[in-house]
């Protein structure tokens, strides 16, 4: 038996923004619009809430959302009385968005409801309506059930999630996208691929997350180089579509040890979760599989075949081909590794224990003890000579 959530209404294609625009008509007049930094791509919304003599109040985020930001603009939401929050911009923007129109209705603190380190109590009622309109494709936030906040107390990330929390209505236009940052581009797209791998490999799947894993593995897998390195619309739409898979793939299946070591770090390093991600997913793998040789789980390794023939579109691919794939892509890609925002062995005990804890670990295909997760800090930090492909030879095979 299994289930399967998703936002309520989802509209996809090119000029999906301007051609949707009216939807926000049923949802009320008022409206808490939630912003990035850079509000250009917005423009096409306000001058729509504006012909449409509309009331709206705009608020900006700046990086990912802490708790503390929330819970402020919660304050100000509830004195402003939106019918409806609408949140256009990155994950950060949406997970913000979603936050808000989770919390302004419901009393008390954030730490009420988030997971980890707070009560993690059911949301009292239900959250206002909540429109997403992606600007990037990478987090999937505009299908999934979970925002991603930070708690600057605690030095981690951890989530306040709940099914009332999809989405409303998902506007997914991937002209949005266009002229991004070439290493945003990748940062995100690998953010897409992490969730997309875990789901498809963790320990609790079904067959519906298996199709959208798999259809978006196949879509990302030919379009990231070419949207980060050449723009081309029809990579960004693959890209745009393989996100949003993503997301519905981690609202319906289970992560692993990537975003459990992801979540631990988040708190503690000033950088994008995206990335944090994409840098631990191959070694993540790589540990995964070694693991699963020595406890003779031929599901697992069997599932991680099938994924380096998703990612290399050869039938015949081995274990190893996958994991070579997502080094050489993150390599293709210019991506900074972690160790530029910080990451030094002082704080691998800490965070391979607060790991340990995370929610996100325990969809792991299989357990890893701390030994295994300090072997992946080791080697995404460069403190010591990374294991060769061909440790993983005679992994990557069944002994039939």
């Amino acid at each position: 038996m299994f289930q399967f959530m998703t936002s309520t209404r989802i509209i996809f294609g090119e000029g999906a923004l301007n051609n949707s625009l009216s939807s926000l008509n049923q949802f009320g007049y008022s409206v808490l619009l939630v912003t990035g930094r850079d509000s250009q791509r917005a423009d096409p919304v306000i001058s729509y809430l504006k012909q449409q003599n509309m009331r709206y109040q705009q608020v900006a985020v700046h990086g990912e959302p802490l708790i503390a930001m929330i819970e402020e603009m919660a304050a100000m939401g509830r004195k402003f009385r939106p019918d409806m929050v609408l949140a256009i911009g990155g994950g950060s923007v949406l997970d913000a968005g979603k936050a808000l129109a989770a919390m302004i209705p419901n009393q008390g603190s954030v730490y009420d409801y988030v997971e980890v380190v707070g009560r993690n109590v059911p949301l009292q009622a239900k959250p206002i309506p909540f429109i997403a309109v992606p600007t990037t494709a990478g987090t999937g936030s505009e299908v999934s059930k979970n925002a991603v906040l930070r708690s600057a107390q605690e030095n981690v990330k951890v989530s306040l999630r709940s099914p009332d929390m999809l989405a409303d209505l998902a506007i997914v236009d991937p002209t949005l996208t266009y002229g991004m940052d070439p290493v945003m581009t990748g940062c995100c797209g690998m953010d897409a691929f992490s969730h997309l791998m875990e789901a498809y490999v963790c320990g609790d799947p079904n067959p519906l997350t298996d199709m959208v894993c798999e259809e978006g593995l196949r879509r990302l897998s030919g379009a990231i180089l070419a949207a980060s390195e050449d723009d081309d619309p029809r990579a960004r739409a693959d890209m745009s579509f393989a996100a949003m898979l993503g997301g519905m793939a981690l609202a319906n299946a289970k992560l692993g040890a990537a975003h459990g070591l992801a979540s631990a770090l988040g708190g503690r390093l000033d950088a994008p979760h995206g990335l944090i991600t994409a840098q631990l997913s191959p070694y993540v793998m790589q540990e995964n599989v070694l693991a699963a040789r020595e406890a003779g789980r031929a599901d697992v390794l069997n599932r991680y075949r099938q994924l380096a023939c998703i990612l290399t579109g050869r039938m015949n691919a081995e274990i190893i081909d996958g994991i070579l794939w997502t080094k050489r892509t993150l390599k293709r890609l210019n991506l900074p590794p972690i160790s530029d925002y910080g990451l030094c062995n002082v704080m691998f005990n800490e965070v391979a224990e607060d790991a340990l804890l995370s929610n996100a670990i325990k969809g792991n295909p299989l357990p890893l003890n701390k030994a295994r997760l300090l072997s992946i800090l080791e080697q995404i930090c460069n403190c010591c000579p990374q294991k060769q492909p061909t440790e993983l030879d005679s992994a990557d095979r069944l002994d039939n």
